[in-house]
């Protein structure tokens, strides 16, 4: 299929939210509220029953997240009515999470909350617990990552393309620096909640809450720019504005200024090369033995210029990335 320039535009999407919470914060509530002003906003006609019917917890936390149906907000009044739930269990394989989200979506759902991610990353069974026993078995904690990094980035891809809105809870935890003061000695500091997620992984969202042991949420990033750098109470009305501005997009094709008719693969493929020659020398070249050794698995020869094949190209390209990411983590 032949490149095309178009005139830029908003569509209309799903929501991808992604939700941060210490124990107590108050994220499954949260999702539940944020779940039901989606669907509040979009069947305003509707009666409540019908649009819990829409709504589905895919549950991690040994079946808390059905803890609040028929359950009264104090506060507020707001009743939570009878949603559905997907029950996991340990181990906590990418898979499962996967299967369960096209679960979901074959049975209609439209808002799915998964509560939590941080099960997948951290749990029995999850993605840094295998990453473990294989580093254990091979000797090798930067190749192990070759068989992770691909489970996590297909569960973050079925988050994002399955067409549903998705709610993305992960549990925070205290992060902490150790750094000298001006009298040369050593303080610890809070430098704040983290997501209990692989690094970066509030970048996948469309919008991420960060909710504090109060109860309070902060808007870190919001792409609609309603809650972004925001501090407020989460009421079943961020849904509703939330939906609001889904529902505003456009479902016309956009218009196609030009089109590449044939795409230079030569060039592409001596960039990724000139890319990749880059990414060996700043990791330590030769003398970085796990380098070498990935290298090897690519190009026998040892040297990237000798590969011809555009996949073996990219996919070594990829795993440099990877491995440049760790060394930063």
């Amino acid at each position: 299929m032949a490149l095309e320039l178009k005139k830029a535009q908003r569509s209309k999407a799903y929501l991808k939210l992604g939700m941060s919470a210490p124990s107590g914060g108050g994220k499954t509530l949260g999702a539940l509220l944020i779940a039901f002003g989606l669907m509040k906003e979009k069947y305003p006609q509707e009666p409540d029953e019908f649009l819990w019917d829409k709504v589905a917890i895919i549950d991690t936390e040994n079946m808390s997240g059905e803890l609040y149906v028929d359950y009264t907000v104090p506060s507020t009044g707001f009743h939570v009515g009878h949603y559905n739930a997907v029950t996991l269990t340990a181990p906590f394989k990418a898979d499962k999470y996967t299967q369960a989200i096209e679960l979901c979506r074959e049975a209609g759902i439209e808002v799915c909350i998964i509560d939590s991610t941080t099960h997948l990353w951290s749990g029995t069974g999850g993605l840094l617990e295998e990453q473990g026993n294989i580093s254990k078995r091979t000797g090798n904690s930067y190749t192990a990552w070759r068989d992770i990094t691909p489970q996590h980035s297909k569960f973050v891809e079925a988050m994002l393309q399955t067409p549903m809105h998705i709610i993305a809870t992960m549990r925070a935890k205290q992060e902490y620096v150790q750094e000298k003061n001006q009298e040369g000695k050593s303080k610890v500091t809070k430098l704040g909640l983290e997501p209990e997620q692989r690094k970066g992984m509030e970048y996948e969202f469309t919008t991420f809450f960060e909710i504090d042991a109060e109860h309070n949420t902060f808007g870190s990033k919001d792409r609609s720019s309603i809650f972004d750098q925001q501090t407020f109470v989460i009421t079943p009305d961020v849904g509703r504005k939330m939906m609001k501005w889904l529902m505003g997009g456009v479902t016309t094709a956009p218009e196609v200024v030009a089109t590449a008719h044939k795409a230079d693969s030569q060039t592409a493929v001596a960039s990724m090369k000139e890319e990749i020659i880059d990414l060996c020398k700043a990791l330590g070249g030769s003398k970085n033995k796990v380098l070498f050794a990935l290298v090897k698995e690519y190009a026998p020869s040892g040297n990237p210029n000798s590969l011809t094949d555009e996949t073996k190209i990219v996919e070594l390209r990829n795993a440099l990335l990877r491995m440049q990411e760790l060394e930063t983590v």
